[in-house]
């Protein structure tokens, strides 16, 4: 069976999908967050890493599959969580990635395998992270991920 093209322009794909991306870290980082607000920041998640399925690339998937573990984190939510951080792992990956872009995916991993009860997962896939990120050259980008690092549940802040 063949797909179909999309009748909905690529533009409108990649406005919705920055805009959803958007708003589920504007919910990551309420302070107190209804049961509402989760149901909506896990909604928003899926639906930008939808729409970047559709017009994106390997970053935008990878990117997606990462936030929607993220998400699945704060909710608890181990299964779904593991299921999206390998994802988002297995393909940076295959694309051969290194520096801040693996050190990510591994600090999905890190923090799905915490919630999921894994310490030596988390274990494991910290120390990947904490090397890849020794091999990024940016300052900037060292830091960013570095502080996601520092907010893996059972890791000293």
């Amino acid at each position: 069976m063949t797909a179909q093209p999309s009748a909905v322009p690529d533009d409108f794909h990649r406005e919705l999908a920055i805009g959803l991306f958007n708003e589920t870290w504007r919910l990551i980082e309420k302070a107190e967050r209804s049961a509402d607000d989760e149901v909506a920041m896990l909604l928003s998640a899926m639906a930008s890493r939808w729409h970047w399925g559709q017009v994106g690339g390997a970053s935008e998937t990878a990117t997606g599959d990462w936030l929607i573990s993220h998400v699945a984190c704060l909710m608890a939510m181990g299964d779904l969580a593991l299921r999206f951080a390998r994802a988002s792992l297995t393909l940076a990956e295959s694309e051969g990635w290194d520096g801040w872009r693996l050190a990510s995916a591994h600090e999905g991993m890190a923090r799905a395998c915490a919630v999921s009860g894994d310490p030596e997962g988390r274990a494991r896939h910290l120390a990947a992270a904490g090397g890849a990120l020794e091999r990024e050259p940016s300052p900037e980008d060292r830091e960013a991920i570095s502080e996601q690092l520092s907010t893996v549940p059972g890791t000293a802040t």
